[in-house]
Formats: structure tokens, sequence, C-alpha cells
């Protein structure tokens, strides 16, 4: 195997152990400050019933808030659904995330657009395409 692409706990098993080195994750550098992981809901959703999108955006940034200041308990009580996992190693996955930054409104249109940028140089979105318009486009601000 020359290189691997996935996702926890496969990756964090083979680094363990040292089957496979991290060469970059978005956990690190300039990725490290952006938000890793976006509510996604239909446009019409987000027009015609914004309370509701808000109320669900905030009990999953609350979530993540407490995985962040418990993640003991959050490790124990995912038991109930994990396969092949043990509440350690859920934990030990938990401390290396991200979660407990998250941004909203303006700031997350930025970090859209920031991501945005970085995707046309790899070519994947259309070197034509304005990273901030676009940003502002998928992005809505619930809590205004």
């Amino acid at each position: 195997m020359q290189a691997v692409s996935g996702s926890d706990p496969f990756m964090y098993r083979l680094i363990n152990a040292g089957k496979a080195r991290e060469l970059s994750s978005n956990l690190v550098e300039d990725y490290a400050n952006l938000s890793c992981c976006v509510v996604g809901v239909t446009g019409k959703l987000a027009r015609d019933d914004r309370r509701v999108v808000a109320a669900l955006t905030q009990a999953i940034l609350e979530a993540h808030d407490y995985s962040v200041k418990h993640p003991e308990e959050v490790a124990k009580g995912f038991q109930a659904y994990a396969l092949n996992t043990t509440t350690e190693e859920v934990v030990a996955i938990l401390h290396d995330h991200t979660h407990g930054h998250h941004a909203v409104g303006a700031a997350l249109t930025a970090e859209i657009a920031t991501y945005v940028r970085d995707l046309k140089t790899v070519e994947v979105i259309r070197q034509s395409t304005d990273a901030n318009a676009f940003a502002a486009e998928i992005t809505a601000d619930v809590f205004s």
C-alpha cells in the first residue's frame, strides 16, 4: 500500500499500529481552524422554515460542545451503537477532532469560501468560480 485515505476509527487504528503515517488531514495547519462539518438542508427548508433549521443546527452545535467537554460520556453512550470499538478508542479519537470549532453566519461563509478557493487549485471547482459568491449562495445564516 502506497497511500490511503479514510476515516476513523480505521485510520486511527492504522496510524496507532504503526502501519500508516499521517501526511495531513483536515485537522492540521490551516484546516485546523476551519469547520470540518456542516448541516445540509434544502434551500426550500432554509427559506421556508428557518426556525426548524436553526433548532436542528443549535442542537448539533450543543452536541459538539458536549462532546468536547465530556468525551468519556459521549464514548460510553456511543458504545450502544458501536461496532468493534472501545470507549477508550472513541475517547482518543474525540480528543483528536475539532468539534469545539463551529462557525456560523458570515464566519461560516468565509470558511466555505476558503475551501472553494482550495478546491479550485486542484481543479474540483472551475477556476472561473467566484469563491465568495459561491459560498454566499450555498450558506444560510439561520441564526439572524
